[in-house]
């Protein structure tokens, strides 16, 4: 029983351990993301996203559900949320770098400059 709970802890450190999931946690954080919205927002092609999702759900930190073809993800539950946020990781969230490619962190900010925009014409 210790040698599982051990083995589960060091997974969920090591789930942690690289930026591209950091990233990823930290817009779960937020609310539930289909599978494909981590393709603009880690600018990681749809493979490599696929992969890390996998790594966070195997250490027990995201659930998903599926919804026709799509998938959405969203933190396991209430106390791994607040274990999340307690380590910091709601704050590590970068912006994209492409705001007019953008579906998901960026789309206020692109709709507003093209509002912006169509008063000057």
């Amino acid at each position: 029983m210790h040698t599982y709970m051990l083995e589960n802890k060091a997974k969920f450190f090591r789930a942690l351990g690289d930026e591209t999931r950091l990233t990823i946690l930290s817009y779960l954080l937020e609310h539930s993301y289909c599978a494909c919205d981590f393709t603009p927002l880690t600018e990681k092609d749809q493979t490599t996203v696929s992969k890390h999702l996998k790594v966070l759900f195997e250490a027990e930190i995201l659930k998903f559900e599926k919804k026709g073809r799509n998938v959405i993800y969203s933190i396991k539950d209430e106390e791994t949320r607040e274990m999340l946020l307690v380590l910091g990781i709601g704050e590590v969230k970068p912006c994209c770098s492409s705001p007019e490619n953008c579906r998901v962190c960026c789309k206020e900010e692109t709709e507003d400059k093209n509002k912006t925009r169509k008063k000057r014409s």
